[in-house]
């Protein structure tokens, strides 16, 4: 039995009735977990047809995405629930995305791999930009080419969390996500965790998901770069220094965010719109990472 966990945060109803639509077909029960400090009443009513396996718990304040699919997850693995399928609100799937996932994660067990999550490619709806499996290096992270065509599973460091499916078996060996983090790495985190227990991850190439990634997209250093609220950018840069004590992250991604985080502050700083007041956060996110003052930004 799969079960989709969805979190929300003020989502946009159409997006979100588009989500629902693209998923509700494809796993046995679909549960809506609410950061949004007022309950949306019309969820369930977004498909009468399919309220009964649409469960919609509100939590009543934004209590973090790690927190939100831990909650999802419990009363899924509680009803039974082989698979979680953790997605975003804003992401939309093709209709049998769920059926190549789990295709591809049973061929890659009968080949004896230990797999931690499977996943799909992302399409960027800004840049129409498309992602691609990468490992990482002690300097930096080395991006995989897909092959044109192909479609075997490809390794990867970590799957993004929206459309990622993850086996029961594997969230009670590896654990549930970290809550403290509250959002952002949440994704990599666990990966790397359960890499650290010798399990893989995998991108599913014949699986394509539409998502959006940041608030926007610049070109900028020779790249796109996508930047959210500096909000979202304090908690990156902060738990980035936070996981840096954590020995399962790996020596390599450990040594490449120590170089890496000095390029955020600068590049964040850089391209705001509020250069000093953006600097004075991202050097708080530095100092709460190293003081390890987690959870919500008071």
């Amino acid at each position: 039995m799969v079960a989709a966990i969805i979190v929300l945060y003020y989502p946009d109803l159409a997006l979100l009735q588009r989500l629902i639509g693209s998923v509700v077909d494809q796993v046995h029960m679909i549960l809506v977990i609410d950061n949004t400090t007022v309950p949306i009443k019309t969820v369930q009513q977004l498909f009468p047809e399919c309220e009964t396996r649409i469960q919609y718990e509100p939590l009543g304040e934004n209590k973090g995405i790690a927190f939100a699919q831990n909650i999802g997850i419990r009363l899924a693995l509680e009803a039974g629930a082989s698979h979680i399928l953790l997605l975003d609100q804003d992401s939309a799937l093709p209709s049998n995305m769920v059926s190549l996932l789990l295709r591809a994660e049973l061929d890659l067990l009968h080949e004896g791999k230990s797999v931690a999550a499977v996943g799909p490619v992302f399409i960027d709806e800004k840049t129409g930009e498309k992602s691609s499996p990468f490992r990482q290096g002690y300097l930096h992270a080395r991006n995989v080419d897909i092959i044109e065509g192909s479609t075997a599973p490809v390794e990867t460091e970590y799957v993004i969390a929206s459309g990622s499916l993850i086996r029961r078996a594997v969230i009670e060996d590896v654990g549930m996500m970290l809550g403290r983090l509250f959002i952002d790495l949440v994704d990599i985190e666990w990966g790397l965790r359960a890499k650290s227990k010798d399990y893989r991850s995998y991108i599913v190439p014949s699986a394509v998901i539409r998502h959006s990634v940041g608030e926007r997209a610049i070109q900028a250093f020779g790249r796109n770069i996508y930047l959210h609220s500096d909000i979202r950018h304090y908690y990156k840069l902060r738990n980035c220094v936070y996981l840096l004590r954590m020995r399962h992250m790996g020596m390599q991604w450990r040594i490449g965010t120590v170089l890496r985080v000095p390029k955020y502050v600068v590049a964040y700083s850089v391209l705001s719109e509020h250069k000093l007041q953006t600097l004075a956060l991202l050097f708080r996110a530095c100092m709460d990472g190293i003081r390890a003052k987690m959870g919500r930004y008071r």
